[in-house]
This record gives structure tokens, sequence and C-alpha cells, in this order.
């Protein structure tokens, strides 16, 4: 799930309740919802490629109930209180146009997704067919062309080394701009993904809660990139951007 990691000025964002249209996610990317007549102040995303008026992600799952239960409990600073029966219809996001916010990198539109591994086409992780210091040869780069992206060492000479992608051929290979300190062997490995301090955009996972590692680079919302950050002991990696057009920051509203 999506979570604010810290903010480019110092301190915290506001924190504050929304209320929701339908139920949605912890972790989620939630957006203004601009219809007057809707019963709801925040809303998801229209697709995972957009992101317009974003005010922020979700702190926790909510419910929606027209006719609800319980009404939600504050206490007398005002803040609600995580009580039984007390989040119908509220979700909690904290305000900050100035947020880093972590996405964990999936290896597609389904969040969970594993990094695609090089028996997968397109795929994250890539087997050295060709010794090379820069271009990696490998067909499961498909024909997402990722170029702009990164590329780490995972096993094999350059293991923990990182450059950014520059090429892509079509079913045949991939290349790093800078080449890496050693020449590498056949079935040496890497993963590669479409992020880099660049990219001006993320996509999202289906549910908005991830961002989708297979995609071409410079795809998606508008966020810009502030850290790229690859496991490659664990196959795992993440995304860390701040939103070009918050609500809250003076974001377009359409």
């Amino acid at each position: 799930m999506a979570t604010v990691e810290s903010s480019l000025l110092a301190g915290h964002g506001y924190m504050a309740d929304f209320f929701v249209p339908a139920a949605v996610v912890a972790g989620q990317v939630l957006i203004r919802e601009a219809t007057a007549t809707d019963v709801g102040e925040v809303a998801d995303p229209a697709t995972t490629t957009s992101a317009i008026a974003m005010v922020g992600v979700a702190q926790n799952a909510a419910t929606f109930d027209a006719t609800p239960s319980a009404d939600p409990r504050y206490d007398l600073g005002g803040n609600l209180l995580f009580v039984a029966n007390s989040l119908e219809n509220l979700v909690r996001v904290e305000i900050n146009p100035f947020a880093v916010y972590r996405f964990p990198i999936a290896g597609g539109t389904a969040a969970g997704t594993v990094l695609q591994p090089s028996t997968a086409t397109p795929a994250n992780i890539l087997a050295q067919d060709t010794a090379s210091a820069s271009v990696i040869t490998e067909t499961a780069v498909g024909t997402i062309n990722m170029a702009g992206g990164l590329i780490k060492g995972r096993t094999g000479n350059n293991v923990g080394q990182i450059r950014k992608l520059n090429a892509h051929s079509n079913s045949v290979s991939t290349t790093a701009g800078i080449a890496f300190l050693n020449t590498d062997v056949v079935g040496d490995t890497y993963i590669r993904v479409p992020y880099s301090r660049m990219v001006a955009a993320l996509q999202m996972t289906t549910n908005f809660v991830e961002a989708n590692g297979i995609i071409a680079t410079g795809t998606g919302a508008l966020f810009r990139v502030v850290r790229v950050f690859i496991d490659e002991q664990n196959d795992v990696a993440s995304v860390h951007v701040v939103h070009a057009g918050h609500f809250y920051g003076g974001g377009a509203l359409t």
C-alpha cells in the first residue's frame, strides 16, 4: 500500500477526515470529489494513469453506508476517535502538497504481483544471454520500453551496481547508458524498473495502492520521482514520489 514517507519541507501534513462516496482501502490514492451533488469529498482516481487534484492517500479503510448505524465520534479537540462503528463514511488523510509518497512496485496491474521473472515477457528480472558491460541481451525485455528507468545488478559480476537505462530494442535487449564496472557472464541477472529521478509520471495498480512496474517509462499520472529503491536480494522495489497537481497545492481542478 502507498504511504506517506516524508516531506520535501520539514514537518508533517495536516490530518483531516473526509466523507467517502464508496468503500476505500488503506493506502490508496484519493482525489477531490468534484461533483457537488455527490455525498463524498474524496474519490477514487478516474483511471490508473490520472490523479488530478490529489488529496492524499487513505490512512485507513472506510466503508460507505447511506443509513449509518452510528455517527462518527470526536474528542474535545475535534479528532476522530477510532472506536467500533465510528468509521462509516469517513477516511483519514494526511494533507501535504509536499508529501513524498512511497509506492511498492508491482510486476503488473494488480497490487501484490511480484516483479516479473525472466520466464515472463515482459520481465523485470533479466538474465544475460550475451556477455557485455552495458547491454543486457534478453528476449524477455519484450516490447515495453523502459529506457529512462533504472537497472540494478542482481546476481553475478555486477551485483548492487545501478545504472540508468538509455536504450531498448524490442524483444532483443536493453542498454545501460554508463557501463557496469565488470563485464558480466551469461546467466548474470538484473532487475529493471521504469522509474528514475527523470520520470514525471507514475502508473498505479488497479486499486490505486501500488505502482505498476510493467509499463513504458513516462506512462501514468502526474507524479515526480524523488527516489527509487531496488532490493536485489529480495526481488522487491519501490518508487518514492511527490504529486505535481495536489489539490491543496494549487493543482488543476479539471
